[in-house]
């Protein structure tokens, strides 16, 4: 069963009580009123390039309110420290909650030599607020980078090689880690190079080595970007992490323009609550939502862990369900036997790379070496339109020795944004090429901000590619991609995993949408719930 509640505001009001300076209601308050003083003296834009981005209170207060242990010796980590304000904020939950004769240990870590003073005048109101109520903290600040301390370095002549050091176990982590990508070649890539696809981001890297790092009940929050959640990317780190650690509690902020706003970051934000232990068959997971930092309305829904962790072969992903909706079309979604593969297609990318591609491009077929190039812009409803033109963009491209590998043959093909914007309604929008109507062209190009689905070895049939394109313009598959996926970037390896209906009801699907000749998305809608029978379980567009 699921439930969803809604909870006041003032249950989420930070935890209050004197400090000797009456300056700060709490520990929390003071660490914030350090970061203001680092922050007058330490201008935006240098502290993006250090990927250093604060905690608001708030946040701090609602994270520390997430962990469930009840030791009395406790050992904390917290990765990438800053001015201390997550740990001010784990010891203003053990003073208001009156724990007696606690032992803390804090390890800390933090490389920035200019904040090192304002998180040692945390840690040490902390330490002195923990002793006035019978409680012990020590704590140690380590002024190095949290990955490489934990790197062992082998090296063999010119050869170096990476071993990791986890002797020290953690009970909690709590981390708000900095963000920014790193070179494969660079020491924190090649500690963790096993755990490495593609070009990876340092809080990744944090949230890998602090999971490693968790005592055998150890528990872990962070706050993140939603990107690791899917796309090839973080694929290693995700199948680490989803059959090693149990998500317990997810927690996303719907705007991307508040919950960062103080540092200028515009990104879909969550917080995770995760323990050291295999994941239930019959887990649940608690995932709340609230607009904003200031957890304005705000709601929890608890689902099966199994709807949030979900494993296809090797891929592994973590969706975030929000409503009772969107676990309904996760159920109708998962149920479909068949995906890409399975029915003999392929999606790949499109390779005209503009800026690469520059002496091929032409304004117009100049000659008969010349071929249609399409962009995103061509998609218009579920057709091609070629005749389209936008801001300039190049109408071909020409083939010569250099270019051909640029092309791909002329066939009937499903095309599909890369990229839309947050505020659009529809997260995919596919449609199909035509190979009919070009029938003076043997190959065309698609510029990389397309992907197309193929056939293997064959011809796609133009009830196919209708059918495909129709079941992927569904709001059903819009409210999928929109729990699985929190980027406005539609990947390639997004769209292999979804499931899809069987081959004879794609087909069936087409044959209608080529009939009615749609243009809208309540069309596939209204031609997928004739041919699947769901039309209980469909939310029109204009109705969500």
């Amino acid at each position: 069963m699921t439930s969803i509640v809604s909870k006041n505001q003032e249950n989420l009001t930070p935890y209050i009580y004197p400090l000797e300076n009456p300056d700060f209601q709490n520990l929390t308050g003071y660490a914030n009123n350090q970061t203001k003083l680092y922050c007058e003296a330490n201008p935006v834009s240098g502290r993006k390039l250090k990927g250093q981005i604060f905690t608001p209170p708030k946040i701090a207060s609602f994270m520390a309110g997430l962990f469930a242990s009840q030791k009395s010796t406790i050992r904390i980590l917290d990765p990438g420290a800053g001015t201390g304000i997550l740990v001010a904020a784990v010891c203003d939950r053990f003073i208001q909650e009156n724990r007696q004769n606690l032992k803390i240990s804090v390890h800390v870590y933090e490389n920035d030599k200019n904040v090192l003073p304002f998180l040692k005048s945390t840690l040490e109101t902390c330490k002195n607020a923990l002793n006035n109520v019978n409680c012990s903290m020590d704590y140690q600040i380590f002024d190095n980078d949290f990955i490489l301390h934990h790197a062992k370095v082998k090296k063999s002549g010119k050869y170096v090689a990476y071993s990791l050091d986890l002797n020290t176990r953690y009970d909690l982590v709590i981390s708000n880690p900095p963000y920014y990508k790193l070179n494969k070649s660079s020491p924190e890539a090649l500690a963790l190079e096993k755990y490495v696809y593609g070009q990876p981001n340092i809080y990744a890297f944090f949230m890998l080595l602090s999971g490693m790092l968790l005592s055998e009940t150890g528990e872990m929050v962070f706050i993140t970007p939603r990107s690791f959640c899917s796309g090839l990317y973080y694929s290693k780190i995700r199948r680490w992490f989803v059959h090693t650690l149990t998500l317990d509690r997810l927690h996303l902020f719907e705007t991307r323009k508040d919950v960062f706003v103080d540092d200028q970051i515009l990104q879909e934000n969550l917080i995770f609550h995760a323990t050291n232990a295999q994941p239930k068959p019959d887990g649940k997971t608690l995932i709340s939502v609230s607009y904003d930092r200031q957890f304005t309305q705000y709601q929890e829904l608890t689902v099966p862990s199994s709807d949030v962790a979900f494993c296809r072969g090797d891929d592994c992903y973590i969706r975030i369900p929000t409503s009772e909706n969107d676990l309904t079309v996760i159920e109708i979604v998962d149920s479909w036997p068949e995906t890409l593969n399975t029915l003999g297609f392929e999606v790949s990318t499109g390779p005209v790379v503009d800026f690469r591609a520059l002496k091929y491009l032409r304004s117009t077929i100049e000659n008969s070496q010349c071929v249609p190039l399409l962009w995103m812009h061509n998609i218009r409803g579920i057709d091609v339109e070629w005749s389209v033109e936008k801001n300039g963009k190049a109408k071909a491209i020409e083939i010569t020795p250099g270019s051909k590998n640029l092309v791909v043959p002329m066939r009937n093909y499903v095309l599909l944004k890369r990229f839309t914007s947050k505020e659009q309604k529809k997260r995919v929008h596919a449609a199909v090429l035509d190979a009919n109507r070009f029938p003076d062209f043997e190959f065309i190009g698609l510029e990389n901000h397309l992907n197309y689905i193929h056939k293997k070895r064959a011809i796609m049939t133009l009830d196919e590619a209708y059918g495909i394109a129709a079941v992927m313009n569904t709001t059903i598959i819009d409210q999928y991609f929109r729990a699985l996926n929190g980027n406005t970037q539609v990947n390639a390896t997004d769209i292999r995993v979804v499931s899809l209906p069987e081959y004879e009801k794609i087909v069936a699907i087409g044959k209608l949408i080529r009939k009615k000749d749609p243009d809208s998305k309540s069309d596939c809608d209204d031609a997928i719930a004739k041919v699947l029978h769901i039309e209980k379980y469909l939310v029109k567009p204009e109705n969500r």
